[in-house]
């Protein structure tokens, strides 16, 4: 996994400021409670150009989270996409990056009622190539941690306080030696990763989780599922049983930090030919790729690509 320091500028209180004046008090409602809601979007640099990954999906989703969360925050997508903009210039990326967007509230209280918060856009960036180590195929392990039901916290928001049920399957995969954890829902049907959708290929034929399921609606996910199906998969919604997962043929993961990477094995059963890409994963992959190097025909419509020299056409002051 990438693991990098924040870039010299963020966003917050409707500036570009140094990464050190964007803080919060120790008291804030969303340091106390988790009462945040979030983005991650990919930044790619080609040639002195910066490449961002289907904005407005991210930018819809968020504020998807928004209202299912309650926070009563909006903002529309050409300020926000300025807001990108403005921090990419501050920023100068020569590198590839993942930004960070988030709503969370500054104000100083004990208890747990939404009403009356404040709730604010704060955005910062780091350097990130890949998630994971994408040289080679995951080590998963089945966590004893079940993931939460859209009964108890939604599910389709990226919440920050759901997060900690992805925290404590991953920190329990990785101490005993695995790269991710593969976490079940109350039917004890495998939904996702900690971090990531997935996909298996089972008897010739591709499988995800239904969207109704325990799930993130994640946008890599919908990206790659349109991706197969101009290829001619046919996608089976359908609930992925442990049975399922130790005998597929394929599994692959997909997320916006984690791009589309493959199993190699999932609680030492080895998945397809052990080490290896499996054919589905391996065309996904390249299909993928080449959306972001702009030679796939749906580049124009989901890759927002400009000159670092144009964005960067005057020398700001930034506070």
């Amino acid at each position: 996994m990438a693991t990098s320091c924040i870039m010299p500028f963020s966003f917050k209180g409707g500036q570009i400021v140094p990464k050190h004046l964007a803080t919060v008090s120790l008291a804030s409602h969303s340091l106390q409670y988790g009462s945040t809601c979030f983005a991650g979007i990919k930044g790619y640099v080609r040639n002195g150009k910066v490449r961002i990954f289907r904005l407005r999906d991210h930018h819809q989703r968020l504020m998807n989270a928004s209202k299912i969360m309650g926070f009563g925050f909006h903002i529309s997508y050409e300020d926000f996409e300025q807001i990108i903009a403005q921090l990419i210039e501050a920023n100068r990326p020569e590198s590839d990056f993942y930004i960070r967007p988030f709503l969370y509230s500054e104000n100083e209280l004990i208890g747990v009622c939404y009403i009356g918060l404040k709730f604010e856009l704060a955005v910062y960036m780091i350097p990130m190539n890949s998630y994971y180590n994408s040289d080679k195929g995951l080590k998963l392990t089945i966590s004893s941690w079940q993931k939460i039901s859209d009964a108890s916290i939604s599910t389709k928001a990226k919440a920050g306080g759901c997060y900690v049920n992805s925290s404590m399957a991953t920190t329990d995969a990785r101490a005993a030696g695995f790269d991710e954890a593969l976490m079940m829902d109350h039917n004890h049907n495998i939904v996702e990763a900690s971090v990531a959708n997935l996909f298996i290929v089972y008897r010739g034929e591709v499988f995800t989780p239904p969207v109704g399921a325990d799930v993130l609606e994640g946008i890599t996910m919908r990206t790659v599922i349109e991706l197969m199906e101009d290829r001619g998969y046919k996608i089976r919604f359908e609930p992925i049983s442990r049975s399922m997962i130790y005998t597929c043929d394929e599994l692959f993961l997909t997320g916006t930090a984690a791009g589309v990477i493959f199993a190699d094995s999932v609680d030492g059963r080895a998945i397809g030919q052990s080490g290896q890409e499996g054919p589905v994963a391996k065309q996904v992959r390249r299909d993928y790729q080449s959306l972001i190097e702009m030679e796939h025909p749906k580049s124009k419509e989901w890759v927002s690509e400009f000159s670092i020299a144009e964005v960067c056409h005057e020398a700001y002051s930034y506070i």
